[in-house]
């Protein structure tokens, strides 16, 4: 086919837009195509699950190879301070308190971002299966945009209430930290308690392997009880290790949490003096204000509803359309303001007003009710730590001198004073459990403790986002096996 040379510009112009025609044309319908490779790009139902289970079956088959062969899973070697440091970056329970604080935060914004108009982009046309040659030629597109504010009166009061639950949300992970950081050094002390356990059991065992002159059933068993005691402690030994490894969201094969820097949570009685509640439970008090406002926020919520309902509706033309041979105007905006009242001629208000003061008085009793058990529990816990060390320092009088009678040769059966001494060892680290609990429990609620360990945890807060934000990238596979 031959071209004549364009002489006239307005053909030369007709020529043009035809093939800006074409040009856009041809952009829609690589547009769909690429749509429909996309389809193509999903991997078939079967071959993804086929591929999955696959992938499973081999981490599956390495885990059962590890632990037949018994391949060390790695090791943890910690102080204090590093464990706190790892557990603000792993531990489960702070991880999803972290989202929830971020998750307050974003509905917070969002009020505000809700004011922001949207905007939408349609693109559509029309054709006739015989005509495919046409298809795309003549499309309609155009932008709008919207904008829903809906009560505008529910405003100021959405504002307050996303507030306090952000700040409810950040005095509840604060509260979370606490725990963990509780839990954790129960770990620590449970450790030295393990190792304090198993040198009672090697000893044991020397002494066991030491006797003589005594008859063949009885020493048999003696050695049976070993056994027996050893393998408790490796069951509890086990559970230990596997409850670091839960709470740092991993596996080791070995665990060694130092003890430099661990604080020595002990109190003296005479310092355990609760009416002073800018030291003892000022976080708890703080959450139990948020719930007094929680509560009350329920019944005021409820008397708005005798207010009228302020709306704004926002119109406006489309912000561009190839087919209105227009351009937009602001001044086209049309604004419809309107306001409904409900006047509860029914009762039903009313109704809810009397059911939520009628309940009031039993949930009054209820927080009192708490308020006076938590309060006795704390009078409880102090006067069973000092019934417990007072209990500990009699025991430990009564094994130095059991000692000092084994090594004096005064005791005479040795079986007697193995098991005795076992018995005693058993005893203490029972006690020393129950003070650690107990000083823990008083721990949890006494802010002098917690300035340090708060203000470290705040500070990390940001560079704890930007890692695990970072790491999401990392793990961020294919969506529906999209490769």
């Amino acid at each position: 086919m031959r071209y004549k040379p364009v002489r006239s510009k307005a053909l030369l112009k007709t020529i043009t837009s035809k093939m800006n025609s074409q040009i856009l044309q041809v952009s829609l319908v690589a547009s769909f195509i690429a749509t429909l490779a996309a389809c193509t790009w999903m991997t078939p139902a079967s071959k993804r699950i086929s591929e999955a289970r696959d992938d499973v079956s081999a981490k599956f088959q390495k885990e059962v190879q590890r632990q037949k062969y018994g391949t060390n899973q790695g090791s943890l070697n910690i102080s204090w301070q590093q464990g706190l440091d790892k557990m603000y970056l792993n531990n489960p329970e702070l991880i999803k308190a972290d989202h929830r604080i971020e998750d307050a935060k974003q509905r917070q914004k969002q009020i505000w971002k809700d004011m922001i108009p949207g905007l939408n982009l349609g693109v559509n046309n029309s054709f006739r299966i015989g005509e495919l040659g046409d298809a795309f030629s003549n499309p309609v597109y155009r932008i709008d945009s919207f904008l829903s504010l809906g009560n505008l009166l529910e405003l100021p009061k959405n504002v307050y209430v996303r507030k306090i639950a952000t700040f409810g949300s950040e005095l509840q992970a604060e509260n979370t930290m606490r725990q963990q950081v509780i839990a954790l050094y129960r770990l620590f002390q449970l450790q030295k308690l393990l190792n304090l356990e198993k040198k009672a059991i090697d000893l044991e065992s020397e002494l066991v392997r030491g006797i003589t002159g005594i008859e063949g059933s009885e020493i048999i068993e003696m050695k049976v009880q070993n056994t027996e005691a050893l393998e408790a402690w490796e069951e509890n030994y086990r559970n230990w290790n596997t409850k670091v490894g839960d709470f740092f969201m991993a596996g080791y094969g070995k665990i060694n949490l130092k003890e430099s820097g661990l604080p020595d949570i002990t109190y003296k009685i005479s310092d355990l003096d609760f009416t002073n509640t800018k030291r003892w439970g000022m976080l708890q008090l703080n959450l139990l204000a948020l719930e007094q406002i929680a509560d009350d926020g329920k019944v005021l919520d409820v008397y708005l509803r005798y207010l009228p309902r302020a709306n704004l509706s926002v119109s406006a033309p489309a912000l561009y359309s190839n087919t209105s041979g227009r351009s937009f105007d602001a001044s086209d905006i049309r604004l419809g303001p309107s306001l409904y009242w409900s006047l509860d001629s029914r009762g039903y208000i009313g109704q809810q007003i009397r059911r939520l003061k009628r309940e009031q008085p039993i949930k009054e009793w209820r927080k009192d009710k708490r308020q006076r058990d938590e309060v006795r529990k704390l009078f409880e816990g102090k006067k069973a730590l000092q019934d417990l060390r007072k209990e500990l320092g009699t025991l430990r009088q009564a094994m130095n001198g059991y000692r000092q009678a084994v090594r004096e040769g005064l005791i005479k059966d040795p079986e007697k004073a193995i098991r005795t001494m076992r018995q005693l060892r058993e005893r203490e680290v029972r006690l020393i459990a129950r003070e650690i609990e107990i000083c823990t429990s008083f721990w949890l609620i006494d802010e002098s403790r917690w300035r340090p360990i708060t203000k470290r945890w705040l500070a990390t807060r940001e560079a704890r986002a930007s890692i695990r934000t970072e790491e999401t990238k990392k793990k961020k596979k294919g969506f529906f096996g999209l490769r």
